[in-house]
């Protein structure tokens, strides 16, 4: 499915499309609904810091493991604002949990605990830094003023490995023990898969 808003043309996969028919129709507790949103408000954080410092994205594809945003300008941008625009996602995380716990404080909302309780497991777990995750993201543009780009890769993926071999190992023994929780084992090995 295509469509645009503004100057921005979006592609959503199909497959995402039918899951997250799926989740409003048979998801009572709205758990998943709230981690789509969380991850949501995750990527309007990239695009609202992309946009303040005039390069908004040409396009976005969401499809059901990624987004991938198309970012034609970060060749004309310092590293400064490549930083904040890479953390302005997790940014975007803490400060949706800061206000989602106060409400929840507030008035008791199960709802408002789960948004901030996602909102802070995203954002924290994007702070990792792994290649493929904006904490690893933001570290390899700081390498890359100290080191050739060669040497920035090479330090990003022996952090990336043995970062995502324990998670692995974790994801396994909730696995085992809860005896249906696969989340974090399967996001471990998708990121390894992917790792370059």
């Amino acid at each position: 499915m295509r469509f645009r808003v503004g100057s921005i043309n979006f592609e959503v996969s199909f497959p995402l499309v039918a899951l997250m028919t799926a989740v409003v129709v048979f998801d009572t507790t709205m758990s998943v609904l709230i981690c789509f949103i969380s991850a949501f408000m995750h990527e309007l954080g990239h695009i609202a810091a992309m946009r303040y410092y005039n390069s908004p994205p040409k396009t976005i594809k969401l499809t059901l493991f990624d987004i991938a945003i198309t970012d034609t300008y970060k060749a004309v941008r310092s590293r400064k604002e490549d930083i904040i625009i890479t953390l302005a996602g997790v940014t975007m995380n803490f400060i949706s949990a800061a206000i989602g716990y106060t409400v929840h404080l507030f008035t008791g909302s199960e709802f408002c605990r789960l948004f901030a309780l996602s909102h802070i497991t995203l954002g924290a777990f994007n702070l990792l830094p792994v290649d493929s995750l904006d904490g690893g993201q933001a570290l390899m543009i700081i390498l890359s003023y100290f080191y050739p780009p060669d040497k920035a890769v090479r330090i990003i993926n022996i952090l990336s490995l043995m970062i995502l071999f324990p998670l692995a190992l974790a994801g396994f023994y909730i696995l085992i023990v809860s005896g249906c929780n696969f989340t974090l084992l399967l996001t471990a090995l998708y990121m390894i898969v992917i790792h370059r």
